[in-house]
């Protein structure tokens, strides 16, 4: 039992020491695409290097090597901690041009790297922040205890980050991080290219500016004109503002959209049109009811279409989304967000008042939208 245990703790003593490893690298350019819900459906850490491998040099002074993380020009900042290093970087919102600030993880290990038997290599010491500047004694190596060689680097965005976009939007920036090699031979710059597309379905929203959150009472101007004889006559065009957030910064290719009134019967009624009715009487006949039309402005074309009652319409995206567009504080969010702007035109057309009965009509005009969430 001695023995095992003892051979037990000379094995922890080893692997404290140094471990095997898998070269990688150097790799100095990634990228990497995100595509999730917030504020709680983003994939797990995302890794833009690990482990990565920056390469040595004759004479050992890659031992001493740095990395370079804090930039100024590009307002990236880094902190380091007791086993690794915060680096804060700038996102963009491609449509808005809203910024966040995205900190990401990352620290360097000091490595022995054997040149003629890589699989032999191993790590020395523990994990530091991305700017220390040191070396590590006592890597035990195929030839004996040796001292490290080279650092390698591992960068990742963790989940956390990525859930806490404050708005939906396709978010970009790109990472820097330099290799700083003693005497400058073999250094290097590292580059991320980074991309999330977090989507916010929860936060959709038809928003009537007029109403903030409430559901819109719209009143018709169907006072009549002309004789009082019998021969006075109505008619009105009432226009409601009306904006559709797609909970993704209006970055979505399409959107469909449908109109629909109650689906009481209307005899005689042209086709797609809508109803209010009399609320004094169930019966719906031509002297019960006052037609209306639904004309929506298009943000791509830029121009009104007739929507018709209870039938789909799908709307595509300008070319690189140059669809109309404007900012709006809607009431569950608390940052300005991107809306697609489709006031509605109601238009009743020309009636004699003396063919409608009296009374006060009254309905309900449903609107459904379904933004397509794929990018423009």
């Amino acid at each position: 039992m001695k023995l095992i245990k003892f051979l037990m703790l000379c094995c922890l003593i080893g692997s404290c020491s140094a471990q095997a490893v898998v070269i990688n690298g150097p790799t100095p350019a990634t990228s990497t695409l995100q595509n999730y819900e917030i504020p709680s459906g983003a994939p797990a850490d995302v890794y833009l290097w690990h482990d990565d491998y920056p390469g040595t040099t004759l004479n050992y002074n890659s031992q001493y090597g740095s990395y370079i993380c804090s930039y100024s020009s590009i307002r990236q900042t880094c902190s380091a901690q007791s086993t690794g290093s915060t680096i804060t970087m700038i996102l963009k919102e491609k449509r808005s041009g809203m910024e966040h600030k995205l900190k990401l993880q990352a620290y360097q290990q000091s490595i022995y790297y054997d040149v003629n038997d890589p699989s032999q290599s191993v790590y020395c010491g523990p994990r530091w922040a991305l700017t220390v500047f040191n070396s590590v004694n006592g890597c035990t190596g195929k030839s004996g205890d040796v001292t490290n060689n080279t650092k390698t680097l591992t960068v990742w965005i963790p989940q956390s980050e990525m859930n806490a976009l404050p708005i939906g939007g396709v978010w970009e920036g790109q990472l820097k991080i330099g290799w700083n090699q003693l005497g400058g031979k073999g250094s290097f710059t590292y580059l991320a290219n980074i991309t999330l597309k977090g989507k916010a379905p929860g936060k959709q929203d038809i928003f009537f500016p007029e109403f903030n959150s409430a559901n819109p009472l719209v009143q018709l101007d169907l006072h009549p004109v002309g004789s009082v004889t019998g021969n006075s006559y109505a008619e009105d065009v009432t226009t409601l503002d009306m904006c559709l957030y797609d909970g993704f910064n209006s970055n979505s290719d399409s959107m469909t959209l449908s109109f629909r009134d109650e689906g009481k019967s209307a005899p005689a009624r042209q086709n797609g049109e809508f109803s209010i009715y009399n609320t004094a009487n169930a019966t719906t006949g031509e002297s019960e009811r006052i037609d209306y039309r639904v004309e929506m402005f298009n943000p791509h074309t830029h121009s009104w279409m007739t929507m018709k009652n209870s039938e789909a319409v799908k709307i595509s995206a300008g070319v690189n989304g140059q669809d109309q567009i404007r900012p709006v504080r809607l009431p569950s969010i608390t940052y300005p967000v991107l809306c697609a702007p489709t006031p509605l035109r109601l238009t009743v057309k020309k009636f004699k008042v003396a063919q409608k009965s009296a009374g006060y009509y009254k309905g309900k005009l449903t609107v459904e939208f379904s933004p397509s969430l794929n990018s423009i």
